[in-house]
C-alpha cells in the first residue's frame, strides 16, 4: 500500500493497493488529508511522533490502525519517509505492509493502554515503550530556568529545615 502526500499531509498519490483496501476512490483519496483513513483507537501520541520525525528528516517506521469507507479496519506496519528535492522536504512517502498478528496484538494492546491514560508509556520513532523515570518528569523541561532553581532552592531548604527538625528532636529527647 502506497501513498504520496504533501508538506500538509494531503494526498497527492494513491496506488491501487491503497485505492482497494481503503474502500475510497481515487478522487476521494487525492486532495485529501491523509486522516481520512485514522481510526479513531489510535492514539494522538503516534501521530505526533509520526509528525515529528518525519518534519525532523528522518525516516519513521509504526504500526497504525486505519479506517476503511464503509467503517472496517485494518492494520499495517506503516514506513513513512521525507520526500527530499534540493535538500529539502518537498512531502511524504508511505509505503505500508501487512503486520504479523502478533505485531498487531502488541500494538493493540499499548494503544488502548496510552488511550486510557496510561503515562508509563510512550510512543517514540514509532515504538510504543516504557518511560524511563526521568522521563516520567517531563514536566521540568517545560519549567524555565528561574522556576526550575527557584524549585531546586525550595527542595535543598525543606532538606536543611527536615535535618535541623531531626537535629533538634534527637537532642531533646530523654
Amino acid at each position: 500500500v502506497v501513498s504520496k502526500t504533501d508538506l500538509h499531509g494531503n494526498i497527492t498519490y494513491a496506488n491501487q493497493d491503497f485505492i482497494n483496501i481503503s474502500g475510497f476512490t481515487e478522487d476521494e483519496l487525492i486532495g485529501s488529508p491523509q486522516n481520512i483513513v485514522r481510526h479513531p483507537d489510535m492514539p494522538v501520541e503516534a501521530f505526533a511522533d509520526f509528525w515529528r520525525t518525519l518534519r525532523s528528516g528522518k525516516a519513521w517506521t509504526g504500526m497504525v490502525k486505519n479506517r476503511c469507507k464503509n467503517g472496517d479496519f485494518y492494520w499495517v506496519e506503516a514506513n513513512a519517509a521525507p520526500i527530499i528535492e534540493n535538500r529539502k522536504i518537498v512531502g511524504y512517502a508511505s509505503i505500508r505492509t501487512k503486520p504479523s498478528r502478533e505485531q498487531v496484538k502488541a500494538a493493540e494492546n499499548a494503544y488502548r493502554a496510552i488511550k486510557a491514560g496510561d503515562k508509563s508509556l510512550e510512543i517514540m520513532d514509532g515504538r510504543a515503550v516504557k518511560r524511563t523515570l526521568a522521563q516520567r518528569f517531563t514536566f521540568l523541561s517545560n519549567l524555565s530556568l528561574k522556576k526550575v532553581l527557584a524549585l531546586a532552592a525550595g527542595s535543598v531548604g525543606a532538606l536543611f529545615a527536615g535535618i535541623g527538625v531531626l537535629a533538634w528532636l534527637a537532642t531533646t529527647g530523654d
